[in-house]
């Protein structure tokens, strides 16, 4: 059995509340991850993440998820317009249908990767957005990465 909370926890949460708050939208990533109603899905993790090598003028990152069957590596370079180009690589590589989830009103994206894995979403907003790798296979999962934002 546990003690009730005494004042100096409740102290320590009041600081925590004020000090280190939820991000403003925290509901909307949240309800964003939920509506995800597949569950036949290989759920990715984060692997990597850093700055890449980018031309002069342009500010890139690279985020590298991995599962069992398949990593997905990405680089996010911004744009001058305040938009986003996201360049892929599935390994294996494999001509699969890439889908790039956002919220509303923007939707979903759908492209297919080439035979060497590679595909591009281009002119995508900032926000969150999260990655889905069809396989070829109808009884396979599919590889769904962890929400990241944009």
């Amino acid at each position: 059995m546990t003690d009730p909370l005494d004042d100096l926890d409740r102290e320590i949460l009041a600081r925590i509340a004020r000090d280190d708050p939820p991000p403003a939208d925290l509901d909307e990533r949240v309800l964003f991850a939920l509506a995800l109603t597949d569950l036949d899905a290989e759920v990715a993790r984060l692997a990597a993440a850093g700055p890449a090598l980018a031309r002069a003028g342009e500010q890139a990152r690279t985020v590298t998820f991995d599962a069992a069957s398949r990593t997905v590596m990405i680089t996010i370079v911004e744009r001058a317009d305040d938009l986003v180009r996201i360049d892929g690589w599935l390994a294996p590589g494999a001509a699969l249908v890439v889908e790039l989830r956002l919220p509303e009103p923007a939707g979903a994206r759908v492209v297919t990767a080439d035979a060497t894995g590679r595909f591009v979403f281009d002119e995508v907003p900032h926000g969150l957005a999260q990655l889905l790798i069809h396989p070829p296979d109808t009884g396979a999962a599919r590889v769904v990465t962890p929400s990241l934002l944009l």
